[in-house]
């Protein structure tokens, strides 16, 4: 008799704790924080810090003449006569997808850190839970920094936006180049974090949540494989990443369906890796480790600190994915995306701006 109370007080205590997962979630990266500074940190002092590092303090407009009032880039912007002021709630990450098979930290056999093939920019509000994507196509036009072999900057070229990151010394300053080239075409959009990942990495990323099933949205093949508009997909290993990556390049604008493709794939992930840490609180700890090597970020402890928490209230869904607006054109040898400057700014406002409401006479 003791031992079956035994036995039912321990499956009581298994529910509860399924029932509290996301606690859970809390204390072990609680545990990691500890571990991390030596047992001599505080977790509600590391959130604060962590929310005052990420969040962009917006000054309030000074007036120069009863007319005029001083803007600062980013935080400030005009559209169709009236003003906007960057929503401080808001904090973006550009996340990147780079075309490497070896360490992010080192080079390819041409010296350089690599292309960047996946660019979107993940937007948390704070306020509203709401996490928004803007994808950037790799082939947007935008003004590129040249820098020479010693990192020195030489020149800005109009370039696709991919080459950016080729010109880094480090993944850090491909990362930091990039963040700069994409906060330029967002309108001075502040981006206050990054992290990129190489091709090694999305395949673990995917088989440590059982894999990601999805319906193709197109038709490609290539040299080693291929799937089908309309086939069910169980995606694992290998053919996680020929889904998001793969594309017929003899067909115009075909980087436009990987996209399409990518964006779904990642509400995919999203959906299944919630339901797979209910079982498994300790997954995103385990998943960060085995990235190691094949991962550039700068985020920081007290960032994590701060996200978790948020992240966990957040849903997300196809309608919070969209691309930039623009045309595609044929450049010859390669494929340009040329962005719709008003339509981009209007997408730019509504994403992360507030209107500024006249002040009082």
């Amino acid at each position: 008799m003791w031992e079956e109370k035994q036995k039912t007080h321990r499956e009581r205590k298994v529910k509860k704790k399924m029932r509290v997962w996301q606690k859970v979630i809390l204390s072990v990266f609680l545990v990691l924080l500890v571990v991390v500074l030596g047992a001599g940190g505080s977790f509600f002092y590391l959130r604060a810090q962590g929310e005052k590092k990420l969040k962009t303090k917006v000054a309030a407009q000074k007036k120069e003449t009863s007319s005029e009032r001083k803007e600062e880039e980013g935080t400030y912007i005009t559209y169709n006569n009236k003003k906007y002021r960057y929503k401080e709630d808001v904090i973006n990450f550009l996340c990147l997808g780079i075309d490497k098979d070896i360490p992010i930290d080192e080079k390819r056999d041409t010296g350089s850190e690599g292309l960047s093939d996946t660019i979107v920019v993940a937007s948390l509000d704070t306020d509203t839970n709401e996490l928004k994507f803007i994808s950037i196509p790799r082939d947007t036009i935008v003004p590129v920094k040249e820098m020479d072999t010693e990192g020195n900057f030489t020149k800005t070229e109009n370039q696709q936006i991919t080459l950016q990151y080729a010109y880094g010394q480090t993944a850090e300053d491909s990362c930091q180049l990039m963040a700069d080239a994409v906060s330029n075409l967002l309108y001075k959009v502040p981006i206050q974090r990054y992290c990129s990942i190489n091709f090694e990495a999305l395949p673990v990323m995917n088989d440590a949540i059982g894999g990601v099933d999805v319906v193709a949205l197109e038709t490609v093949e290539w040299y080693a494989g291929a799937f089908y508009e309309g086939e069910q997909l169980h995606l694992e290993g290998q053919m996680a990443l020929d889904y998001v990556r793969q594309r017929d390049e003899s067909v115009f604008a075909s980087s436009m369906g990987r996209i399409e493709r990518q964006k779904q794939y990642i509400v995919s992930y999203i959906d299944k890796a919630k339901t797979v840490i209910k079982d498994n609180p300790t997954l995103p700890i385990t998943v960060f480790q085995e990235l190691q090597g094949n991962m550039c970020t700068n985020i920081t402890v007290e960032d994590i600190s701060y996200l978790v928490p948020e992240l966990l209230t957040v849903s997300i869904s196809g309608d919070n994915m969209c691309m930039i607006p623009g045309d595609v054109a044929d450049a010859g040898e390669h494929e340009e995306y040329h962005v719709q400057t008003e339509p981009l700014k209007e997408l730019v406002v509504n994403t992360f701006y507030e209107e500024v409401k006249a002040e009082a006479e």
